[in-house]
């Protein structure tokens, strides 16, 4: 009896429906990364208030403004500081801030390139400070295989 349930069961596995059956994205490492820093970086963002083009003050705290990418264009070549939770510290240079492709609004929506000055940073979300902007919790990610370019994504994409 036993025997030809297990026989019965095997046979229904085997006949499950496509939906059932696992997913495996067919994408590069690179483009799931960049998916996945999209998608935390809006949920985060999405949770800032609106701020104008040049930064109070009263509101360079732990993010209590909505990031622009005017906000960075300025500050392309300079450093900044990142802190982890757990207490690591690393710098980065300043690369560039591009609008993101496609993006309707490419002042709210665009992308961050880093050049890490040591090797501590890695994909997580760090505390990132300049005295410019403050400190705002920002989800970094490689941008290479080699570590020597960090990005962050802000894709504020309105339906």
């Amino acid at each position: 009896m036993q025997l030809k349930l297990r026989q019965y069961l095997r046979r229904l596995q085997s006949f499950r429906p496509h939906f059932c059956r696992p997913f495996f994205m067919n994408r590069e490492r690179r483009t799931f990364l960049k998916a996945a820093g999209m998608a935390s970086t809006a949920a985060a963002s999405a949770a800032m208030g609106h701020a104008a083009a040049a930064i109070p003050a009263s509101q360079q705290q732990l993010g209590t403004m909505t990031l622009l990418r005017s906000h960075f264009a300025r500050l392309a070549g300079e450093g900044f500081t990142f802190l982890h939770p757990s207490g690591v510290r690393g710098s980065a240079t300043l690369l560039h801030a591009h609008p993101l492709e496609g993006a309707e609004d490419g002042e709210r929506s665009f992308r961050l390139v880093f050049a890490p000055n040591d090797s501590s940073l890695s994909q997580d979300t760090w505390e990132v400070s300049h005295p410019a902007l403050g400190t705002h919790a920002i989800f970094v990610s490689p941008n290479d295989a080699q570590g020597q370019k960090i990005e962050a994504i802000f894709n504020r994409h309105q339906p």
